[in-house]
């Protein structure tokens, strides 16, 4: 059918405009997958960071509704938070926490079991997970860094960075006020940096310079 000069009917594409289609397609698909793997390793190298701010958060925030210490602790191995009894202690404080904290999970069982059984128990057997509970004993959380990974740390007073590979200890300790001491912290390995400080005021990350191959 003619319209005047025009033709009207069906109208494919050419071979040429296909291939300069595909051409097109395979060059944006070329620029995005180097995008999504970078945001990939970003993800990963940036995962001990986005940990230890979840541990400060949380410490923060019980720390405010409990009115008692609480703290991150920072070793060889990596990041573990609880609350803080010890200023004297070191990282075997954590090991001995934890086997109270498996005894009392213990004793919590039998006493559910006695309970479930018909036995009374008398006040203080009774009381016992209510004021484990209320003081906040069972809160513990443990980040083991990569070895992979150097890993260093800077704190109020402290001139030069603290390599955490060299078997230091040191806790970060979070008032019942909410603030805690000024922390700087280093995580590189081959591809990526990243160097982060954390507000005292708040426990959020204030400054941060990073990069990730």
């Amino acid at each position: 059918m003619k319209t005047g000069n025009r033709q009207v009917g069906n109208e494919g594409f050419t071979l040429v405009e296909l291939i300069i289609a595909m051409t097109i397609l395979a060059i944006l698909a070329g620029m995005a997958v180097p995008a999504v793997t970078g945001i990939q390793k970003e993800r990963v190298a940036r995962e001990p960071i986005n940990q230890l701010l979840l541990m400060a958060r949380e410490a923060r925030t019980r720390a405010m509704a409990e009115q008692r210490p609480y703290q991150v602790a920072f070793d060889s191995t990596g990041f573990r938070a609880a609350r803080f009894f010890n200023p004297y202690g070191g990282s075997e404080e954590f090991d001995q926490l934890q086997l109270e904290l498996q005894e009392l999970e213990r004793r919590d069982e039998m006493i559910e079991a006695s309970q479930a059984r018909g036995i009374s128990l008398n006040e203080q057997e009774r009381n016992v997970k209510l004021e484990t509970l209320a003081e906040g004993m069972r809160f513990q959380e443990a980040y083991e860094i990569d070895p992979n990974l150097q890993y260093r740390i800077r704190m109020w007073g402290d001139t030069d960075w603290q390599d955490m590979s060299a078997g230091i200890f040191r806790r970060w300790v979070f008032q019942p006020s909410g603030m805690c001491e000024p922390l700087w912290i280093q995580i590189e390995n081959d591809t990526s940096f990243f160097e982060v400080e954390f507000h005292p005021l708040t426990g959020d990350i204030k400054r941060e310079r990073s990069w990730v191959e």
